[in-house]
This record gives structure tokens, sequence and C-alpha cells, in this order.
């Protein structure tokens, strides 16, 4: 009981200072997971039943269902489900008081998602100019992600500062989003890549949209002194299935 409480505290506290550090991103949480489907399911289906499980007020604010349209092989037939949360605490509070529903239960029996989880720091780049979903009114997009890794002596927020230094100087009309996700629970238990793997996301309105923003900018990742190396991109259909208004 020790250890865990140790463990608790210790995320916190990084979490805690992880916000403080970030006053000019935009922070909240994300809780992944990758999933397979079963033999005789499609993506579509899963979709479809995905919308139509009961999220409460304390639920999470918005759900993606994100499918590979180019990715590593061992991707294919898989689905990411996203869900964002204001905070730990908020994350932790819906899971305390969610009840399993047909739907719920329906979904499970179409996937695989056991031992998947991971819990990620999402810092998105502070422009107030990325509108990717049109103020949320459309239910899909397309995202860009690479894996990338801290070079010695690079921080976080060295990498936020690219990225805001990209941002200034987006296209006009530009809806992008652009910023990186950081677990912080769950993944590999790597301690010499604790606290210093990411992925780089950039989302897009739609095809045409994502592909300018990453022709706009060097998005490959040779930007002058860039503070990491990172790997291929792999890009992703992003459905909207819930959405707490």
């Amino acid at each position: 009981m020790t250890k865990i409480f140790t463990s608790i505290t210790t995320l916190l506290i990084f979490y805690s200072t992880m916000q403080t550090a970030s006053a000019q991103s935009q922070t909240n949480i994300n809780e992944i997971m990758q999933c397979t489907l079963k033999p005789g399911y499609s993506a579509e289906e899963v979709i479809s039943v995905g919308r139509a499980i009961p999220r409460g007020d304390n639920g999470p604010n918005i759900v993606f269902y994100r499918e590979p349209l180019v990715a590593d092989p061992s991707r294919a037939g898989s689905i990411n489900v996203v869900r964002y949360w204001n905070n730990l605490e908020h994350m932790v509070s819906n899971m305390e008081t969610n009840q399993p529903s047909g739907p719920s239960r329906h979904f499970l029996a179409m996937v695989n998602c056991q031992g998947s989880r991971v819990v990620a720091l999402n810092r998105t780049t502070g422009s107030g100019l990325a509108s990717p979903y049109e103020g949320m009114g459309i239910n899909q997009s397309f995202v860009a992600m690479r894996s990338c890794q801290l070079k010695d002596d690079m921080t976080m927020n060295d990498m936020i500062e690219q990225l805001e230094e990209a941002d200034a100087n987006r296209p006009a009309g530009d809806r992008s989003g652009l910023g990186i996700v950081q677990i912080i629970a769950g993944g590999v238990q790597d301690s010499s890549s604790a606290n210093s793997s990411f992925v780089f996301r950039t989302i897009g309105e739609n095809p045409v949209g994502l592909a300018k923003r990453l022709d706009s900018f060097d998005y490959l990742g040779r930007f002058e002194n860039f503070p990491a190396t990172c790997g291929n991109m792999s890009l992703w259909r992003s459905h909207v299935i819930y959405r707490n208004n």
C-alpha cells in the first residue's frame, strides 16, 4: 500500500510541475487505449456502438476513435480510443462512478483493449487559431503523429517553444492543431526514456488541410536545433464519438 501511495503521489507531483511549467501551452489529460478489432467486426461497427455508450455529466470532455491509414503494419485492424479529461481528478472520479451499460459491454465484445491503457499529458500550442473541428461542428478529422525522444539536456518546454515558433507562422486560414502527447502513466516501463518520450501530433480538419499544414513547416524534425529525434510519421482518421457539451 505504501508503494502504491508513493507512486500516486509522485505522479501527481510530476503532473502539477508540468502544469506550472507549461503556462504558455494548453494542457489536459489524454487517456488512450490501443484496441484490436476482433474477427468479424469492422471499424464502422465499433464506431457506431461507441457513439451509443451512455456517458454521465462527469464523463470525458470528448472521445475520439482513431483508425490507422498509414502506420506500422502491426496496427492493421486496430483502433485507438482517446478520451480527453480536464485533469487526473476528473478522470479518476469518472472511473469511480461509471457503470457498465449494454453498449459498453457490446463494445468490449467487439475489440480487445486489454492492458493497453496509458495516461498522457496533452500539450497544445496556445496560438488560439487552432480549430480543426470548426468549433466542434464536424465529426471527423485527420491526424499525423510521430514518436519522438528528447535529446540529452533538452526539455519538453524546449519542444513546446519550437512548436510555438512554428505555429506563429501558420498559413492564413489554417485551423490545424499542433502539440505533443507525453505518457505519464502506463506504457513501457523503461527508466531511460521516462518523461523524455512523446508523440508529436498535428490534427487537420480534412486530408488537404492536414497536408497543407505538413507542407508549411518542416514536420520531419529538421528544425534548426530541434530538441528531439523522431521516427516515421503515421496518419490516422479520427472520428468524434462523444462531446460533453
